[in-house]
């Protein structure tokens, strides 16, 4: 029983010696000569909204309905009425009154316009920008005289810094 305590214990061992020896002093960092840098470029359209302003002018009338002119004939004859003296001219007076009174109120009552202004806006967004800019780089640099290729945000100069690992193979 001991003895089979000891032994997966040392394979045990064996196992963790080996993972932790491939991440203690395995990586290190060298550079690479920059043979070509070529820029990436992305295009955008950007639409940039324009709003339009106008101006119109209408005419609205407006109609009469009649009620000036029953209004006016009213109140003429009552004055007409008021101003008579005797029961004939009362009546002569009323009379003429009505009718004064609804020329006169059918003419301030009748058919009159104005002009009335509106100001509309409206938004399109057929004004359209195209926009590009670099992306990043497509970089291939030299090291230990293979060629490499990577992708970098940012141009990388005459030197990139790269990870070196080694690894053992079986």
């Amino acid at each position: 029983m001991k003895a089979t305590a000891v032994s997966i214990l040392t394979v045990c061992s064996m196992f963790t010696a080996s993972a932790m020896a491939r991440y203690d002093n395995t990586v290190s960092y060298d550079y690479g000569y920059v043979v070509s840098a070529e820029p990436v470029y992305q295009s955008r359209q950007i639409s940039r909204p324009q709003t339009s302003c106008y101006t119109t002018h209408r005419t609205v009338s407006s109609h009469n309905s009649g009620t000036s002119t029953v209004v006016g004939a009213i109140i003429g004859g009552a004055i007409g009425h008021a101003i008579g003296h005797n029961k004939s001219n009362k009546r002569v007076g009323m009379v003429a009154g009505a009718a004064l009174g609804g020329a006169i109120g059918h003419d301030v009552g009748r058919e009159s316009s104005r002009t009335v202004t509106d100001h509309d806006c409206y938004t399109t967004h057929h004004q359209v920008e195209h926009v590009t800019h670099i992306d990043g780089y497509d970089v291939s640099y030299s090291y230990n005289g293979r060629i490499y290729k990577t992708f970098t945000p940012n141009h990388p100069g005459k030197r990139i810094k790269i990870r070196v690992s080694v690894e053992p193979t079986w």
